[in-house]
């Protein structure tokens, strides 16, 4: 940069004002200037105060090692007047790789020489960060710069300002960014944080850092939902941004859980949105349960392979609902052995839920009589004897006919008793030798397949036996996904409002929702009738709709009409914009509101072509087939460039 020298003038030659720019008082709004220039400029060693402002600059000296998508939105959010202010400097990369490559040697041989198990963990971790910044080099991923960004706080009291830099400093530590206030450098942090391109404190304030990393904390990044990686689910395409919405459900660190509830009135794709997850999770090679009330997936599981199992008043595929299946028992610690007895109260606790499906009446004395006859029908079988349910098989235990059984020798014993439940001693022989038999008898389903289907929709006209057959079955696949902890499944739900129409019901499918993260599942629970969820009250009197709702950690909301929207906001305390609201209201085909966490986008969701031709034939033939210009050429799509194909011939194994 050269500098010029300014000629002096002299005073003939300096301009004259004209006669209505002599007295600047006259013209000039004080108020505003007051307002950019404060009339006072106070500094003390870790604020300043201005005016009636109260400033505080904190400088950022350390920042999370790995980077991921929208991983600043947590911070951005924060209520209270906060600016971001970053300098990004270029970095000489040789210097950088020379530097990581040197520390690699100096820390492993130092490692070497260690025996104190912390040093050596915090020496490995150095080597560790190391590696992965040479990694992305060596990759193309990245080049390396020098990053300095400073927050910048105002308030009206000290009060404020000292409270909203604690609620900073906590959202920091969490996001892993250290962050010092420069005692006796206010002055400095301050003039650096003004649009004067100035930065002052850079010999204590710079990171170095790769390109990579130091992107993710753009500004346009704000609105992402963004988690990339093999295991990402990719939901969408971001109406805001156009970029891809995608998240990891398994990386644990940024997603609390698994579990998905999918809201939407009828005919604006939540359905199509499910079919879509479970046949990338069918590709992905990861196992699918899927509880269909309305025959909607059928079709779709029968064409990937799967098993479909249709279930009617009296289908000869049965599920014993007095049967156990897992040694797993809800809200129960995990140093507490199992035992027999305490498998059996459990299920009794379990079958109790299910009876009041079948009589929603059920009283407590009711239940109580009902207790003492299902311990004696468990008895009778020899299952209080028994030492390990392993040993067991399906034909051990007892069925709805065996309960039927007691009811009468009760009958027989204890007319007071006996009184009691005789109405649900002549619902029971309904399900027992009447038309529906669908739950009496021994279990005798296979579900070996990866992918497998649950039809109800032949109850659909008997909506106490649809729901009773809904929880029975839930129960089942919660109890075969309880056996194993490591293999990844996702659990489909769909119309989850069957399984909130009592508090029994409710309650066990709730304790079994928010457990799923510690056998490595997801629920993905999908409902169209919104207000039954949200009436839905479980046995301890807390709603279920909020629980529910509250406990997924990804939320998915296709058009609701402005009642609903209101439902959600006044019920479940869920917040929503004005733009989201209108969006909402649209309830435009395939448009969603996804909220991941504190994250939320405006997604559009599409059917690939191939997904397209699977789910609809005939809309896949109506757009590609009849035009030959626009039918998806899969061939054309993986076909090598002439100078990827010389660089194939060329390839030699070193």
């Amino acid at each position: 940069m050269q500098l010029f020298k300014k000629k002096k003038e002299t005073k003939s030659e300096r301009p004259v004002p004209s006669e209505d720019l002599r007295n600047l008082d006259d013209f000039l709004d004080r108020t505003s200037l007051d307002a950019i220039y404060p009339f006072s400029f106070e500094e003390f060693p870790d604020h300043i105060e201005s005016g009636d402002n109260f400033i505080r600059v904190i400088a950022i000296v350390d920042y999370p090692k790995v980077q991921y998508g929208n991983w600043l939105s947590e911070l951005k959010r924060k209520k209270g007047n906060i600016t971001i202010v970053q300098f990004l400097e270029g970095s000489s990369s040789s210097k950088m790789v020379t530097h990581y490559n040197d520390t690699i040697k100096n820390k492993e041989a130092e490692l070497l020489k260690t025996y104190d198990p912390l040093k050596q963990k915090r020496l490995q971790q150095q080597i560790d960060t190391a590696n992965r910044q040479l990694d992305k080099y060596l990759e193309n991923h990245s080049g390396y710069i020098y990053q300095y960004t400073y927050i910048y706080l105002q308030a009206q009291t000290r009060a404020i300002l000292d409270d909203l830099t604690d609620s900073i400093q906590k959202t920091l530590i969490k996001l892993q960014m250290k962050a010092i206030t420069p005692i006796k450098g206010m002055f400095q942090t301050f003039w650096s944080a003004m649009p004067i391109a100035e930065n002052l404190l850079k010999d204590y304030t710079y990171k170095e850092s790769n390109t990579e990393i130091a992107s993710s904390m753009f500004s346009f990044d704000d609105a992402e939902i963004l988690n990339l990686s093999a295991r990402s689910d990719v939901e969408g395409i971001n109406r805001d941004t156009n970029s891809l919405v995608a998240i990891d459900y398994l990386d644990k660190k940024h997603s609390l859980n698994q579990n998905m509830v999918v809201i939407g009135t009828s005919g604006v794709g939540k359905t199509t949105y499910m079919i879509q997850k479970i046949l990338r999770y069918v590709a992905k090679g990861v196992k699918v349960f899927i509880v269909d009330p309305e025959n909607e997936y059928s079709e779709i599981v029968s064409l990937l392979g799967g098993t479909v199992v249709h279930l009617s008043a009296n289908a000869q595929t049965k599920i014993n609902p007095l049967e156990i299946f897992s040694e797993d028992i809800a809200d129960m610690a995990d140093d507490i052995p199992v035992t027999m007895g305490l498998l059996l109260k459990d299920k009794i606790q379990r079958v109790k839920g299910f009876f009041q499906v079948l009589k929603p009446d059920l009283t407590q004395v009711e239940k109580a009589v009902i207790d003492t006859v299902l311990r004696r029908t468990y008895e009778a079988a020899g299952l209080f004897a028994a030492t390990n349910i392993q040993t067991l098989t399906a034909t051990d235990y007892p069925v709805l006919a065996d309960v039927y059984v007691q009811l009468e020798r009760l009958k027989q014993e204890d007319a007071d008793r006996f009184g009691i439940v005789r109405d649900f001693y002549y619902i029971l022989e309904s399900y027992v030798h009447g038309s529906t038999t669908l739950f009496n008898g021994h279990t005798n389903i296979d579900i070996t397949a990866d992918l497998v289907s649950f039809d109800l929709k032949a109850l659909q006209s008997e909506a106490d036996v649809q729901a009773a057959a809904y929880l029975n079955t839930f129960s089942f696949l919660w109890d075969e996904i309880t056996k194993n902890r490591h293999e990844n499944i996702k659990l489909f739900v769909d119309e989850f409002h069957f399984l909130t129409l009592n508090p029994d019901a409710a309650q066990f499918f709730y304790q079994a929702f928010k457990r799923f993260r510690k056998y490595n599942a997801g629920a993905i629970a999908g409902t169209q009738q919104i207000q039954d969820v949200l009436d839905g009250t479980m046995t301890d009197g807390r709603n279920v709709g909020e629980a529910i709702i509250g406990n997924s950690y990804t939320k998915v909301f296709f058009g609701l009409d402005d009642k609903g929207v209101e439902d959600l906001t006044e019920k479940l305390r869920l917040a929503f914009s004005e733009k989201e609201k209108k969006l909402l209201a649209r309830r435009k085909q395939g448009e969603a509101l996804i909220i991941h966490g504190s994250q939320r986008a405006f997604m559009k969701v599409t059917l690939t072509e191939e997904e397209l031709r699977l789910v609809d034939p005939e809309q896949y033939a109506e757009r590609y087939q009849n035009d030959p210009s626009v039918c998806p050429d899969y061939e054309a799509r993986i076909r090598m460039t002439p100078s990827e194909l010389m660089e194939v011939h060329n390839f030699t194994y070193d």
